[in-house]
């Protein structure tokens, strides 16, 4: 199921729209929060929540909402603690195993995936083994790019521009 989500094509949903076009400001510190639709599945609902702590931490999550919860499908963190399960069910994919157990705290960034018989995104991997394109960010440019890579991750469809303040992180 989660592969069916995250293969829809969704765009940003504002006033029950499907909105084709939109500009993102990324601002310091970077606080976005997106409602999302998918017109070839019109009863899904997504959200996708951007939040940038002044600790230089990152999180970039994706949630599939019901009537009365989100569970979460995708998110990246950057600079963000994080320990793996101890158990390995048969469902772990063999690239997550040698990460059993162990905090993340070594890499600039990881990503959670679910894996099945685990509550939604226990299971991360740090991205220097995922193909995510952007590994560590050190500057708002590299926020930007997080950003639309996770865009494309999740299957956006809605076309964006981007402008941000300059700044150092």
């Amino acid at each position: 199921m989660a592969n069916y989500l995250l293969g829809l094509e969704k765009h940003i949903v504002e006033n029950d729209a499907y909105i084709e076009n939109n500009h993102i400001q990324i601002e310091s510190p970077v606080m976005l929060r997106f409602i999302l639709g998918a017109k070839d599945d019109p009863d899904q609902t997504f959200l996708v929540d951007i939040k940038e702590s002044t600790k230089k931490s990152l999180k970039i999550s994706f949630h599939h909402q019901d009537d009365t919860t989100q569970n979460g499908l995708l998110r990246v963190d950057y600079y963000s603690r994080h320990k793996n399960p101890e158990k390995i069910l048969d469902t772990v994919p063999e690239h997550f195993k040698p990460f059993a157990g162990i905090y993340l705290d070594d890499y600039a960034g990881h990503i959670h995936y679910i894996v099945d018989g685990y509550s939604p995104l226990a299971w991360a991997i740090p991205l220097e083994t995922d193909g995510f394109p952007v590994k560590d960010i050190s500057n708002v440019a590299d926020i930007t790019e997080a950003i639309k890579a996770f865009f494309e991750k999740i299957n956006l469809k809605t076309e964006l521009q981007y402008s941000s303040q300059m700044r150092i992180l």
